[in-house]
């Protein structure tokens, strides 16, 4: 089986450096920010833009493509303004999934553009949670009515700290059925986030059951693969480079190899991430664990 592996990368200078930053990385799968993720992307990504992109995927081997989200949406945003501006930055973010898609086929490779990560939010503005997941539902299928086509939104597992919704998968899962759209609705798993939530990795096959148990693998369509600073059940967002955390190194190549986990793409979010010389450390070790 076709591995799809890879690395959140810069797309400082425009987004055709995202697939120079695959080639230098020799990986076939990236993750992007299109757009400042602590500004509101209250515009269009343009054209221009999008079609420079198209013409580096033409020359690469890069054959997977995610967007993250800006970091400033909240789904169960209760002020109207800040609300809106969240559910616009997804409608273009997602209209940009959609055109890459439409774009960049290749002729001689299987490409998608696999779709648009987003933190859910955090239901800290009301008494109980169900008011949080009712309103973030709302938001959803606004969200995809106003950005027809295919391109999906994922739904990524949180950390649990503050609140937030998806530290349990359950909140995802029931998100998700919820949605009028549900075939354009998948799950981003964080193997960091899930590890803070009180899901214990080094117990993988447990893990893994439980996943099975709650939302089905079919709908897991990219995971992060990182690991953590912090110890399990700790509710903190701490990634740490791969092997030097409280994973482990032993429980990330079990999660790298698990023949119920191979068919997803793996994108690491490590601090290693942020200089690409240093990101080729932790990107040999994932191509090394997953040949």
């Amino acid at each position: 089986m076709k591995r799809y592996l890879g690395a959140h990368v810069s797309v400082a200078g425009g987004l055709a450096n995202g697939i120079s930053a695959a080639k230098e990385l020799g990986i076939n799968t990236i993750q992007i920010h299109p757009t400042p993720p602590q500004r509101w992307t209250s515009k269009a990504i343009t054209e221009d833009s999008i079609l420079s992109m198209c013409e580096a995927l033409q020359q690469s081997q890069v054959e997977r493509v995610f967007a993250h989200a800006i970091y400033l949406i909240n789904l169960a945003q209760p002020d109207k303004q800040k609300f809106h501006l969240g559910k616009l930055s997804l409608v273009h973010y997602l209209n940009f999934m959609e055109y890459l898609q439409n774009s960049a086929k290749k002729n001689d490779q299987d490409f998608e553009a696999g779709g648009v990560v987003v933190h859910v939010g955090s239901a800290i503005h009301y008494s109980t949670k169900q008011e949080a997941l009712d309103r973030a539902v709302y938001g959803i299928n606004w969200i995809l009515e106003n950005a027809p086509g295919k391109s999906r939104l994922l739904l990524e597992s949180s950390a649990g700290a503050g609140q937030v919704i998806g530290e349990k998968l359950e909140d995802l899962n029931w998100l998700r059925e919820q949605t009028e759209q549900k075939d354009r609705v998948g799950i981003a798993l964080d193997t960091e986030h899930m590890f803070a939530s009180g899901y214990n990795w080094i117990n993988t096959e447990e893990v893994i059951t439980e996943i099975e148990s709650l939302i089905s693998l079919e709908l897991v369509k990219v995971i992060h693969l990182n690991d953590s600073k912090v110890e399990c059940g700790s509710k903190k967002d701490r990634h740490e480079n791969l092997g030097e955390g409280l994973i482990g190194e032993d429980a990330l190549k079990r999660i790298v190899t698990h023949p119920k986990l191979t068919h997803i793409p793996m994108v690491l979010e490590t601090p290693r991430m942020k200089n690409i010389e240093e990101a080729k450390l932790d990107v040999n070790k994932l191509l090394q664990w997953a040949a």
